[in-house]
């Protein structure tokens, strides 16, 4: 009784695992717009039955498939594809008493060409050849076709030729490409259209070719260990094209064919394979025991034609005696970039300089600019000279005029009387290839002036927030104790950070005179500066001399004279 059971239930899950059946899933993209026969699988016998079900039942008709969507001999027609016709599509169908069930997910997209084939069509080059449009699915739809006429394309261009042929005299590589065959046709009176996209390659006949050693090259080492096997292969390029002459590689080994060498030395038989028209043979050489005698010898590939003869060489060479020779070239390596990197690093600005000097090549600028730098600093209204008055109005022209001949715009020397202020700075910075600002300790105190907060409040909100934060102008410009309220250094600022932070057409040099300005009070957009580019710092001791450390420095930052 217990084995009767056993074997009904064993018989049942057999018969239930025949008629679970298979499942597949695949891709496929139609054009809009076009005709198009989808079959559930080829070669289906005509008595076979089929049913096909689309993924939005709410939207189906009676036969379970959208509006405009036909069941036709097995195959699913779209006359023609829409938009709204993507989604997932079952066909279900049996065989040999096995139910197999295909989804097709459907896309429909909007193109004038629908997607290639991953197959092409290969041509042969020098003769006459013709494309057939007549294949795949438009083989059907010409079959159902009252009349229709083909155009042409290539590459989703219109070509002069017509009908269901099309020919190519001659054929030459420039007949690569994409083509598309257009099938306009009648069908119970209505006019449809139908395209595919064919790929077609373009093939030579044999062409007579040096054969060349691909591997090894002329000369390789091989890092061996004493006691091994190793192989060795050599691989030839033979050419493109069908040829009959026999090309085989043969291995010498110290002058001598390694078929000759019977003692830990076993060749192989060679191998050639077709690779897209182009065809290579291999031959590989294994060594049963790498013996000293087998280091520091030419292990060559050879091979010889009526095209011609290539070699490549192997030698073998111990493996602790190539790790010591690299280990030591990767060290003098590493050494010679560690001292070349410390030496640029420290002599980087001299390196510029000489560089500039020396180089024939490198001239001034010709981008329409006046200055070289505008230099902006802290002044009174009655120009007494605070330590960045001197240094703006003394040290800076006496070093970087007279000496390095730069051209200078600076505040409170080359003003026009009369003149916008304003509108003044707002040209001249834009005409200067650099913006100098000179920092004090007091640059960045509350102004007081009432003419100065007037000015800052009506500054347009583009140049005076760079950050986008109006209380981010705080700065007011005064010299110590004895001085007057402010000029129009912090409008020259704003105007210049906006360049080089908003526009990135200024470079901007911060020289900071006197005590160090506490960061804290500095503004982001001058924070950031500093962090990018750093401070020069000036003390009244400094020498005035163009050779100097400070001079190279600010030169270093400076255009081109």
């Amino acid at each position: 009784m217990i084995h009767t059971v056993s074997f009904q239930l064993m018989l049942i899950l057999i018969l239930s695992s025949q008629t679970e059946g298979d499942h597949k899933t695949k891709q496929l993209e139609i054009t809009a717009g076009h005709v198009f026969p989808l079959e559930c699988k080829r070669f289906l016998q005509e008595d076979t039955e089929v049913s096909w079900s689309w993924g939005q039942k709410q939207n189906s008709d009676e036969h379970g498939v959208p509006a405009g969507v036909r069941v036709r001999n097995q195959s699913l027609w779209f006359f023609p594809a829409q938009p709204s016709h993507s989604g997932n599509y079952s066909c279900n169908f049996r065989r040999k008493g096995r139910k197999e069930e295909t989804v097709i997910i459907i896309s429909v997209a909007n193109r004038t060409c629908p997607s290639v084939k991953p197959s092409s069509i290969p041509l042969k080059k020098g003769i006459n050849q013709f494309l057939n449009c007549n294949l795949g699915h438009i083989s059907k739809i010409l079959n159902l076709a009252a009349d229709f006429h083909v155009t042409w394309m290539k590459d989703c261009s219109p070509l002069p030729s017509k009908g269901i042929m099309l020919q190519f005299l001659s054929v030459k590589e420039s007949d690569r490409g994409e083509y598309t065959c257009l099938v306009n046709f009648t069908h119970e009176g209505n006019w449809y259209t139908a395209a595919q996209t064919l790929t077609v390659s373009v093939v030579s006949d044999s062409i007579p070719q040096k054969p060349t050693i691909v591997k090894p090259n002329q000369q390789e080492t091989h890092t061996v260990k004493v006691g091994i096997k190793y192989e060795l292969n050599c691989r030839v390029f033979v050419g493109t094209g069908e040829d009959d002459e026999p090309t085989i590689p043969f291995w010498l080994v110290n002058g001598i064919y390694s078929e000759e060498i019977a003692e830990s030395i076993v060749t192989g038989d060679v191998n050639c394979t077709s690779v897209d028209n182009t065809k290579f043979c291999e031959r590989k050489l294994t060594i049963l025991e790498v013996q000293t005698k087998f280091l520091h010898i030419p292990f060559m590939c050879s091979v010889i034609n009526s095209k011609g003869t290539s070699n490549g060489t192997v030698t073998l060479v111990p493996a602790s005696q190539s790790e010591l020779y690299c280990g030591v070239a990767l060290l003098v390596a590493y050494t010679i970039v560690i001292l070349g990197l410390l030496v640029f690093q420290f002599f980087k600005v001299d390196l510029v300089l000489a560089f500039r000097k020396l180089s024939p090549c490198l001239k001034t600028q010709s981008d329409g600019k006046l200055y070289d730098a505008y230099v902006s600093y802290l002044h009174g209204s009655d120009q007494s000279k605070c330590s960045a008055t001197a240094f703006a109005l003394d040290v800076l022209p006496e070093v970087l005029e007279d000496h390095l001949g730069y051209k200078l715009f600076i505040s409170g020397r080359d003003d026009l009387p009369g003149a916008a202020v304003p509108d003044v700075i707002a040209e001249t910075v834009g005409k200067s290839r650099r913006l100098i600002i000179i920092l004090t300790s007091q640059a960045f105190t509350k102004p007081t002036n009432s003419a100065t907060v007037g000015l800052l409040q009506e500054m347009s909100a583009e140049h005076v927030s760079i950050n986008n934060n109006k209380t981010a102008i705080d700065p007011a410009v005064s010299c110590p104790a004895g001085t007057y309220g402010l000029s129009w250094g912090p409008y020259e600022w704003w105007m210049g950070l906006y360049d080089a932070l908003v526009k990135d057409g200024l470079q901007v040099i911060l020289v900071q005179v006197g005590a160090k300005v506490d960061d804290a009070q500095l503004p982001e957009s001058l924070r950031y500066i500093c962090c990018t580019q750093g401070v020069l710092q000036w003390k009244q001791d400094y020498s005035t001399k163009p050779d100097a450390k400070f001079w190279k420095q600010l030169r270093y930052r400076m255009p081109l004279v």
